[in-house]
């Protein structure tokens, strides 16, 4: 089997693996995949998913990165890569990333929670209140702007 069609393989395997909920089975095929064809970013992008389902963020920050670097830019990765940069610790990089129109006010209250994390009230409060322009309420931002003006008074 030619290289490029066994990393195929492996990947439409761990899709349909994914797609069953059998994320370790997944995994694993991928990262077959991954030892055929290394420079794939799909590849890196639906591993990067899998270990955010197995709630294991640092592999999943390392593969969506990797995705990232190897030319997949797609939104829906600068969300996962910020998702799984939270939840492993690394706030000062979720305030690196640029929200994107399509998960515009998921990423930001992440970067919201960032920035509180790292006592950054006035950065909160900035993109607490981009948010308020753009028509966003809820109960949790409502929350967040509460903690943030205890913190800055």
């Amino acid at each position: 089997m030619e290289l490029q069609n066994k990393s195929a393989y492996y990947l439409n395997l761990g899709n349909k693996y994914l797609n069953l909920n059998n994320v370790d089975l997944a995994i694993k095929n991928y990262l077959l995949a991954l030892e055929e064809d290394p420079e794939n970013f799909l590849i890196y992008h639906n591993l990067g998913v899998s270990y955010l389902i197995k709630n294991e963020p640092k592999l999943a920050f390392e593969n969506f990165k990797k995705s990232i670097e190897n030319g997949f830019k797609t939104v829906e990765t600068y969300y996962y890569y910020l998702k799984a940069a939270f939840d492993c610790g690394n706030y000062e990089e979720c305030l690196r990333v640029k929200a994107n129109e399509n998960f515009f006010i998921d990423m930001n209250l992440i970067k919201i929670k960032a920035a509180m994390k790292l006592n950054k009230y006035n950065l909160a409060l900035e993109i607490l209140e981009q948010l308020k322009m753009n028509g966003f309420s809820s109960q949790e931002l409502n929350l967040m702007e509460k903690i943030i003006n205890l913190r800055n008074i």
